[in-house]
């Protein structure tokens, strides 16, 4: 998110609260210089919270002055600012923020309190007047003051200099909650809370002397009912003409309510509204003052959850259950580490974190996570529905004083992703390595879109060998990339990499179109029936539904015969109930294109595919290939693929093997019955250019 959008989507929440006499140019121009203000805070080093104060005072002098337009605002900042680029940047920005908006409400309430000081000086002033001016215009004076008086929102009192009460208004009377609108005490200082009773008398003497300044402080008094009322008091001396001390003017402006609301908006910055624990930012804080303290001898672990099948619920009963369901979890979680220093949170979405203080005392991590499951597993009822969802944990117990809490989040949250990989109601300590790996895997994926502009990615072919003449029958278009830092990233560690993004369709695409566009050229400078063209399509391109008009397109546009294709169909895609990837082999097969399944050799549904499918060949899973060069001949693998290679010949279908890199490998697949073999034992992956020797007679 950038800055404009958050400054729009602001004016428009503020709009919603409060009329501001201004054009809408003119208030979003002061917002965005707010936000610009708000953000060189947030980043500034050393950092300090007090420009946001300064902020908040700036927006009360343009008008929004009442205790909504700061909700808003905080609300609308608080989902933004946390969005912005320059987020990424800072280092300690959740405690930052809550530092930034509770200045901001500081700020908020110090703007009002001026503005109605000055409203108050203005009365005082008028007060002032009006006796300077009794002879001249005392009707009119006192009209105006009873005018001011009356009708002001601010209690006010007008004592003697002795305390005894002369005049006060209505509203001081609905503040401190006296019925009808009058007073029951007859002297000031019975209104003052006992505790702040002896320095108010004192304070009130200091205004008697010649030079003194009213003052203005947030103090208590007292309610009919002998409660507090926290209250901004102001109190300044209405003198004579000759500068005689007559009265004291006393104000008192309610202020109850902002303190609740600041309260309530720290609450709220820092904690989640639907659970009521404590949210990421907060987390993330509590979570830094850990591993930099120094008296937690057996240092803490963190759990970072994500719940089991969430989106089910959400998707199949609505969000009202799983709103519960989420609710539910954090009383578990609550329940599972009563009686434990822990600090329970809840991330985005369906996933919640627990640092957990550690001692002599604590469970063991695995008997932590069980219990944790356990207790999600229970279902509630809604209605007649019971609903549950376990989780998969991910665990850092004793992290080092030197991780900083985002890297530590962003462990867990790799970690996470691994163990849901192997199932649901997982847990597992942080593996490092194994992180180290899939954060270079995902660190190449986020880097491929702009590979892929720039070039980097490119095409190799490589020829596919008949075992009975070692003539090549086919070129395979494989994947390339040339990665400055990694080097060069063949064919299976692109398609590792294109698994973790949204570019595995475009991309394969892309490989159809040059491929055939490579061949119609092959075609064009060698005489002769060329190999065909041999491609293996991802899962995602073999379910496309645009995938037959893709290949008819690419054929036009290259002008070739469907007969010089041959696609690779996942196993994986085939197998999926009512997919789209069985019907594309249809129409492709119908088409004249001959597919091979490909992964082949791992599961129990191949055989099926071979009897329900119009299978041209198979291509035996690298998986297999690998296990079968690693075990050896006695291994039962080996021996139950020496006997599936003669069962699918005798079905009248070619096995194909690639990953041959050895004569060793190459002369053990002849011997089981192999037709066509691939690899580098055979012939290389090389470039177009590369390539052009294979079709030389």
């Amino acid at each position: 998110m950038d800055r404009s959008e958050l400054v729009s989507e602001w004016a428009g929440a503020l709009a919603q609260v409060i009329y501001i006499a201004r054009s809408r140019d003119e208030i979003e121009r002061e917002l965005a210089n707010a936000l610009d203000g708000l953000v060189d805070a947030w980043r500034a080093k050393p950092f300090s919270a007090e420009p946001g104060a300064r902020i908040a005072q700036r927006l009360v002098e343009l008008g929004l002055s009442n205790p909504e337009c700061l909700e808003s605002s905080v609300n609308e900042l608080g989902r933004g600012m946390p969005r912005l680029r320059e987020r990424a940047a800072i280092g300690d920005s959740a405690d930052r923020l809550v530092q930034l908006f509770s200045a901001m409400a500081r700020g908020f309430g110090e703007g009002m309190r001026r503005r109605l000081f000055d409203q108050q000086e203005d009365l005082t002033r008028a007060l002032i007047r009006a006796r300077e001016n009794a002879e001249r215009a005392l009707e009119d004076s006192e009209a105006r003051f009873e005018e001011i008086f009356s009708s002001s929102s601010v209690g006010m009192a007008i004592s003697t200099l002795d305390g005894a009460l002369v005049r006060f208004n209505r509203a001081l009377a609905d503040i401190l909650d006296h019925r009808r609108g009058r007073l029951a005490a007859e002297r000031l200082e019975e209104l003052f809370h006992p505790e702040d009773a002896e320095y108010l008398r004192l304070r009130y003497q200091v205004l008697l002397e010649e030079d003194s300044l009213p003052f203005r402080e947030r103090r208590r008094l007292l309610r009919a009912d002998g409660e507090e009322a926290l209250v901004f008091l102001s109190a300044s001396v209405l003198r004579d003409p000759d500068g005689t001390p007559r009265y004291y003017v006393t104000s008192a402006e309610d202020v109850s309510d902002k303190h609740f609301l600041e309260g309530q908006l720290q609450f709220q910055a820092i904690h989640d509204a639907l659970t009521g624990l404590v949210n990421r930012h907060r987390f993330l804080g509590l979570l830094e003052e850990s591993l930099n303290g120094k008296e937690r001898v057996d240092g803490v672990t963190v759990f970072h959850l994500d719940l089991d099948g969430f989106r089910a619920i959400n998707n199949g009963m609505g969000r009202q259950a799983g709103d519960r369901l989420l609710q539910s979890v954090a009383t578990k979680l609550r329940q599972v580490f009563d009686g434990e220093t822990a600090t329970i949170a809840r991330f985005d979405g369906d996933e919640f974190g627990v640092l957990l203080v550690n001692t002599l005392g604590t469970p063991s991590i695995g008997s932590i996570a069980a219990h944790i499951n356990d207790e999600l597993a229970e279902p509630i009822y809604l209605g007649d529905e019971g609903i549950a969802a376990t989780a998969t944990i991910a665990v850092v117990h004793r992290p080092h004083s030197d991780t900083s809490p985002e890297d530590l989040l962003r462990a867990t949250d790799t970690t996470l992703q691994r163990l849901k990989s192997t199932g649901r109601r997982q847990w597992g300590m942080v593996d490092l390595d194994a992180n180290e790996r899939d954060q270079t895997r995902f660190q190449l994926a986020g880097s491929l879109p702009g590979a892929w502009e720039s070039g980097e990615i490119r095409i190799e072919y490589q020829p596919l060998v008949s075992v009975r003449d070692k003539s090549i029958v086919a070129v395979q278009a494989l994947l390339c990339w040339d990665h400055a830092v990694q080097g060069t990233l063949d064919h299976g560690r692109c398609l590792t990499v294109l698994a973790d993004t949204g570019l595995s369709l475009p991309i394969g695409k892309w490989l159809l179109s040059r491929a055939c566009t490579q061949l119609r050229t092959w075609t064009d400078r060698f005489n002769g029936e060329l190999p065909k063209l041999y491609l293996e399509l991802s899962p995602e391109l073999a379910g496309d539904p645009d995938l037959v008009a893709t290949v008819r397109t690419a054929l036009a546009d290259a002008a070739l015969d469907p007969g010089q294709l041959q696609f690779g169909m996942p196993v994986s895609a085939l197998r999926v109930t009512d997919g789209l990837a069985e019907e594309n082999m249809d129409v492709l097969v119908d088409l004249g294109i001959a597919v091979v399944l490909y992964e082949f050799g791992t599961t129990r549904g191949d055989l099926a595919c071979l009897e329900d499918l119009p299978v041209r060949a198979v291509k035996m899973s690298p998986v297999a290939v690998s296990r079968v060069d690693r075990m050896g001949e006695d291994a039962l693998f080996t021996r139950s693929v020496r006997q599936l290679v003669p069962l699918v010949r005798d079905a009248g279908i070619p096995v194909m093997v690639g990953d041959i890199a050895s004569e060793a490998q190459y002369e053990w697949w002849r011997a089981v019955g192999a037709e066509i073999v691939q690899g580098d034992f055979t012939g290389t992956a090389g470039s177009p250019q590369d390539a052009e020797h294979l079709f030389v007679a």
